[in-house]
């Protein structure tokens, strides 16, 4: 395990973690690595106090971020496993600093396309995974920075599918599809000894790429950073753990055809799309003065006073019996700064419709207007879907069966 990491990689990992605690209770995902090198590139090329903001949220002197930036998308780049993709834009009218310009990588800089071109350009590198940028341009564009991400592996021993019925627990009643696996070894799976303790286990990829999976009874910030605290042997780390040591662990005895240890590990398969605005989270990604209007702050990317008008992440990930994948397209955007707040020039109506309660549901046959069928939905899809489709099922099975009785 290693004890020590490069400090951009701690940099980033650190961002991640901050983010990972803003980032709530319910199902998210976040790619901190494909942000920070944004962010260590503006670092750069700020004035004061967004330089020291930026600096501070990068974890690297704002004078060596630049070529931390650089050396992070190399990285990157050099793994078995990731592939990644930097972008910059500029409108036409903006004066640049070339010495500023020429330091990024070859083939990054152009003008600024239009919104199908971005659209291809982040779904060509993430092999489809994400389909559409994710900023739309606005007429007050002036620069976007970019990048894109993808990580895929596949397992060293993949999984069989299984099913679990959850019987105790915040799941309770939960009956659906799970992958499981059983091994000999044991040395993947740990205890780590932080706030909360921490049953952790590491699935190997078959190239350059793990993932570890985290189980605490504290909260998801607090678990997340555990497990990035343990990459750089900060935390203990207990192996051969007993049941009263961690989360979700059992210990027992069987008969075997094989001498050793085993390891049975069994969860469900999962696949999370989460979109991020990062002004929501200014005080994660050192963002609080570098979306000011009132002034530019980039006075080393052009002589023109640019702010930061958004900033977004769309991001995917698919655990199942073969193995992972994450796609991430990550995006600042630059514009003048005015002084004041750019007000759009036309006024919607929006209307807005919020299924957060029990609510029914009409099949209707378009041509006649015919309800197929009808329902209600008194629970959250997530934990009733399996029951709506065997009620189809029999539904279309009664019919097939009558209109065959009827045939005969």
């Amino acid at each position: 395990m290693l004890t020590a990491l490069s400090a951009h990689v701690h940099g980033s990992n650190r961002l991640t973690a901050r983010w990972c605690a803003a980032a709530g209770t319910d199902d998210f995902t976040v790619s901190g690595c494909a942000v920070w090198p944004l962010l260590a590139v503006l670092a750069a090329a700020a004035n004061e106090p967004a330089r020291s903001e930026l600096a501070g949220a990068v974890g690297i002197p704002a004078a060596d971020a630049h070529a931390a930036a650089l050396r992070m998308l190399r990285d990157l780049d050099s793994t078995e496993t990731v592939s990644s993709a930097v972008g910059a834009w500029f409108r036409g009218d903006l004066p640049l600093h070339q010495d500023w310009l020429h330091s990024l990588p070859a083939g990054t800089a152009g003008p600024l396309p239009d919104q199908a071109a971005l659209d291809t350009w982040a779904k060509e590198r993430t092999h489809g995974a994400i389909d559409t940028f994710p900023l739309r341009i606005e007429p007050t564009t002036v620069m976007l920075l970019a990048t894109t991400l993808l990580a895929e592996t596949t397992w060293q021993q993949s999984f069989r599918p299984d099913g679990m019925l959850v019987t105790d627990g915040p799941w309770r009643g939960h009956n659906g599809p799970a992958l499981r696996r059983t091994s000999t070894d044991t040395s993947v799976v740990g205890v780590l000894a932080g706030t909360n303790p921490v049953t952790r286990v590491i699935v190997n990829g078959t190239r350059d790429m793990d993932v570890h999976l985290l189980l605490s009874e504290g909260s998801p910030g607090d678990a997340l950073a555990t497990g990035i605290a343990a990459l750089e042997g900060t935390i203990r780390i207990l192996s051969n753990p007993q049941p009263d040591q961690g989360p979700g662990l059992a210990v027992f005895e069987r008969r075997s055809w094989s001498p050793g240890d085993m390891l049975d590990i069994w969860l469900p398969p999962f696949e999370i799309h989460a979109t991020h605005d990062l002004i929501d989270h200014t005080g994660v990604f050192g963002l609080r003065t570098a979306t000011n209007w009132d002034r530019g702050h980039f006075p080393g990317i052009s002589p023109e006073p640019i702010h930061l008008s958004r900033a977004a992440q769309d991001v995917r990930v698919r655990f199942d019996a073969r193995g992972f994948e994450a796609a991430a397209v990550s995006v600042l955007e630059g514009a003048l700064a005015t002084g004041q707040p750019e007000v759009p020039p036309h006024r919607s109506r929006v209307t807005t419709a919020i299924f957060d309660r029990p609510f029914g549901f009409l099949a209707v046959h378009r041509p006649t207007g015919l309800v197929v069928v009808a329902g209600w939905v008194a629970q959250p899809p997530t934990t009733r879907k399996y029951l709506v489709s065997r009620f189809l099922r029999a539904l279309y099975t009664h019919y097939v069966n009558r209109a065959e009785h009827e045939d005969s």
